[in-house]
């Protein structure tokens, strides 16, 4: 579309695209912005600060973010779309910690999905226990690998199984690995926005012997609604070259956590 046509547009309209952007993305700058809708900086600038009296987005130098609230959490198919290099290469990575035999769980998150991808091209003879039902089917397919599906109700707008049946499967269970995700970290801290979620990974994190906490640059962000667990319970740390050092070295306030930039 010429920029003439998309200035046009009503501003209801390119707000909306705006948002669906951030959605996807994060974050952006006004001139990426821009030139995705094909108007000018000024009129981005304009709809920036009308989002922002909304309090959909929070404006940052030159750009803007999306607001996540406590208790937001982005559908499955979004939190996809973000940073999608990082978690590849982290899942890529995570694989290769694996070793003949060993029992794993795969927590129900986007980055760990890329973990379950990534173990096509390894042919590891493992059993894997997972309560996502997405990351079941990827696994389904890869030779060499028993799939352990616990019982549980989906979770709206995901692949995710929740509940007390999960939750007492997992109490009586004992793995060598479990792979996590966490929706934030801050500091030294992981948190939720679902006590559901909380539930199922704190029963994760005591049933296996070493816990692999599997994380993009974007998590390291304010806490959401409940906490986790602390990084003393986690073993090793995956993410990506654009972490900020200080957020690591806050993690690993203790100075027993292994951290693998990829």
């Amino acid at each position: 579309m010429r920029k003439g046509e998309a200035e046009k547009k009503i501003p209801a309209q390119r707000r909306a695209e705006i948002r669906d952007l951030l959605n996807r993305r994060g974050a952006a700058s006004m001139a990426q912005i821009a030139s995705s809708l094909g108007v000018s900086v000024s009129t981005v600038r304009r709809d920036l600060a009308e989002l922002e009296k909304e309090g959909s987005i929070r404006r940052s130098h030159g750009g803007a973010a999306i607001v996540e609230h406590t208790t937001l959490e982005f559908r499955f198919k979004d939190r996809r779309r973000h940073h999608r290099a990082e978690k590849t290469r982290i899942g890529e990575y995570a694989v290769t910690l694996l070793e003949v035999g060993q029992s794993v769980i795969f927590d129900s998150s986007s980055t760990v999905l890329c973990a379950a991808e990534a173990l096509r091209h390894r042919l590891l003879e493992v059993t894997a226990v997972t309560n996502d039902v997405n990351v079941a089917s990827v696994l389904a397919e890869v030779p060499n690998v028993s799939v352990v599906v616990p019982g549980g109700e989906i979770r709206e707008g995901s692949f995710t199984l929740l509940g007390p049946l999960l939750r007492n499967f997992l109490e009586g269970l004992h793995v060598d690995v479990a792979f996590l995700g966490a929706h934030a970290i801050s500091g030294d801290a992981l948190s939720e926005s679902s006590l559901s979620v909380v539930e199922a990974k704190r029963a994760m994190i005591g049933a296996a012997r070493r816990v692999v906490l599997l994380a993009d640059h974007s998590k390291f962000r304010p806490p959401a609604f409940f906490e986790v667990a602390r990084a003393g319970v986690i073993h090793d740390l995956i993410t990506d070259d654009a972490t900020p050092e200080k957020a690591l070295e806050a993690m690993d306030a203790r100075g027993g956590l292994r951290v693998h930039v990829v």
